[in-house]
Formats: C-alpha cells, sequence, structure tokens
C-alpha cells in the first residue's frame, strides 16, 4: 500500500509491504537524506512520525488507522535529545497584563504598539500555538489597584487556590513601562514591585503550584538615557538579587525573565516577544530546552536593528530545564 512521507517539508512517496511501525520506520530512513542523518548524529536529534492531526505513531494499530484514510501521510517530527533533567510544559495557565497608557503622558508616554504587537506575539506563542489557558487585561490603562484586582480575578477564574488542578506551570508575563528596582508603572504613575505582582497572587496559589515550573517575562520600558547603560546591564550580578527576594519555598523552581530598554525613542518595543516567538515557535515540537531557547533569543535581539539598547537578564531557580509541548484541543 502507498503513503506519503513529510521529511522538512518534502513530499515522498513510499510502498509498504507490511502495515507496521517497523516498516514504517524503514521507509522514512530511506527518505532521508544526508543532511537528515547528519542532524542525528551531529546535533544529537531523534525523530518522531506523526500523522497529519500531529498525532504521534507509536504502534502497529496506529499505523493501520492512519491507512484507513484515503491518502494515508506521515511526517517526521525532529527532537532534540535532552541529556539531564527536565519537565514539560503541556497545559500551563498564563496570565498577562500590558500597560500602554498613562495619565501623565509627559513623564510616561503611552506606547501605542504595545498592545497591538507586544501583546500580539505573546497570544500567539501561548494561546494559539501552544493553547495554553490565557488571560490578559482588555483596557490599556490599567491604575495600581487595578493590577491587584485583575490578579485576584484570573486566580479565581482558573480556581488557582485549588491544589487538585491539572495544570503542570505557571506563566505571567508583565509589559509596560518600569522604574528602577524592578517596578511595573500603572497607568495612575504608582509603582509596584515585581515580588509585590508575584506575592499578590497569595502563599495558597504558589503551594498548589509547588513542584511545577514557574516563569515570569518582564518586559519593560525604562528610558533612560545612554548614561544609565551601565548601570542597567549590571542587572543580573548585583541589582535583581538586591531587589528580587528569590529565597524561600515560593521562589522555588522559577524562572526570571527581564528585558528592559534605555531609550523611549526606540520604536520596536516588541523586540523581545517578537524574538521568543519566532525561536519558540520554530523549536519547540524539536523538543528544545528553554534555556536553550533564550540564549538563541539573545543572538537575535543582538543582531536586530537598535539590539545594543536592550538588555536581556535571566535568573533562575529551578534545577531542571524546561521544555513546551501543546495542549491538545478538546
Amino acid at each position: 500500500q502507498q503513503a506519503y512521507i513529510i521529511v522538512d517539508e518534502t513530499k515522498k512517496l513510499i510502498k509498504m509491504n507490511n502495515l507496521t511501525l517497523q516498516e514504517l520506520t524503514h521507509q522514512s530512513l530511506s527518505c532521508m537524506n544526508l543532511q537528515s542523518f547528519k542532524k542525528m548524529q551531529q546535533e544529537n536529534f531523534t525523530f518522531e512520525l506523526a500523522d497529519m492531526k500531529d498525532n504521534i505513531i507509536n504502534s502497529d494499530e496506529a499505523v493501520q488507522q492512519s491507512f484507513a484514510m484515503d491518502e494515508p501521510s506521515f511526517k517526521i517530527l525532529w527532537k532534540l535529545i535532552v541529556n539531564g533533567k527536565y519537565k514539560t510544559i503541556k497545559n500551563a495557565v498564563v496570565v498577562m497584563i500590558t500597560i500602554s497608557e498613562y495619565i501623565d503622558n509627559t513623564k510616561w508616554p503611552n506606547i501605542p504598539n504595545l498592545k497591538k504587537k507586544n501583546a500580539r506575539n505573546y497570544q500567539q506563542i501561548f494561546r494559539e500555538e501552544l493553547n495554553y489557558q490565557f488571560m490578559s487585561n482588555k483596557h490599556p490603562k490599567m491604575q495600581k489597584r487595578s493590577v491587584q484586582s485583575f490578579l485576584a480575578k484570573f486566580a479565581a477564574k482558573y480556581k488557582l487556590h485549588d491544589s487538585s488542578h491539572e495544570y503542570d506551570g505557571l506563566i505571567i508575563i508583565i509589559c509596560g513601562h518600569g522604574e528602577n528596582g524592578n517596578m511595573l508603572v500603572a497607568s495612575d504613575g504608582k509603582s509596584l514591585s515585581i515580588d509585590e505582582i508575584y506575592e499578590s497572587l497569595g502563599c495558597d496559589i504558589l503551594e498548589s503550584f509547588k513542584g511545577l515550573p514557574k516563569i515570569f517575562i518582564i518586559d519593560l520600558h525604562r528610558g533612560e538615557n545612554t548614561s544609565a547603560i551601565n548601570t542597567t546591564t549590571m542587572r543580573g550580578k548585583t541589582e535583581e538579587k538586591k531587589d528580587m527576594k528569590l529565597h524561600g519555598d515560593n521562589y522555588n523552581e522559577f524562572l526570571f525573565i527581564w528585558l528592559t530598554t534605555q531609550r523611549y525613542e526606540i520604536a520596536d518595543f516588541s523586540l523581545l516577544s517578537k524574538c521568543m516567538k519566532s525561536v519558540i515557535i520554530s523549536k519547540y515540537k524539536s523538543g528544545y530546552p528553554f534555556k536553550q531557547m533564550l540564549d538563541d533569543v539573545r543572538q537575535e535581539i543582538r543582531k536586530s536593528k537598535n539590539g545594543e539598547w536592550y538588555c536581556m537578564e535571566t535568573q533562575d531557580t529551578a534545577s531542571y530545564d524546561m521544555v513546551f509541548a501543546s495542549r491538545k484541543k478538546s
């Protein structure tokens, strides 16, 4: 019987002598070129077979069911062989706070593209591609008390206080203007520390996510002048450890990611989200660890126009790496 195998977007016809997984694997290997074998030998990749709906083919029965279709087709999914300890995130809950309009526009200029581009990029990653539970504020203005109220509504909506939930990860995204000391500036000009935002979720929520990966993406625009660059680039060594109280059980298994800009007049305020979208969507299906993805994101930022005005830092309290997988649509 005949079927099609897709290897790196190249479609090839195969003929099956037996409808078994062994035969399908053998035929798939015959469709690979030298570059594919180098990928496995030199870059530490393996592969999985999947149908066109991304269902993994891992048994003779799955092969036979696929051949019940009019035109059975399969594709090669590359997977990076991860050495060391890691945890897979396939059913995370995500909250995003984006503040792009401010009452005092002289001190805090509005960021009109923040909601259109930046927020959209994060939505495409976590809601549309990975299909995680996702909640974000609808209005571009948020006063300090509104931020706190929004987080409380988020916790209630997804029942985060209940430790019996099936989530396997928590992702928090903060976008807007920032101040020194890891502070988010609300629309009314009042500031919230990142500690305050995190701890406002409550000890019971933090307890219910104990043992699970937690990611905090802090995408803030400081608008400092060039003389402040040297101070900002020291965040990962001095300032962040002083301001972030990353100790105790509440901060176990957490990955913090900061991006700051040093000039208001930089046009592209969506650089981090744009680079993350490009890297994550192109590589997560291969099993790339998230920390390795972040190295690629750094390289993308450096190569971008005005990339020298951006500073990306991370701090990690997890003893393992994190791997993304998409949640199956119900």
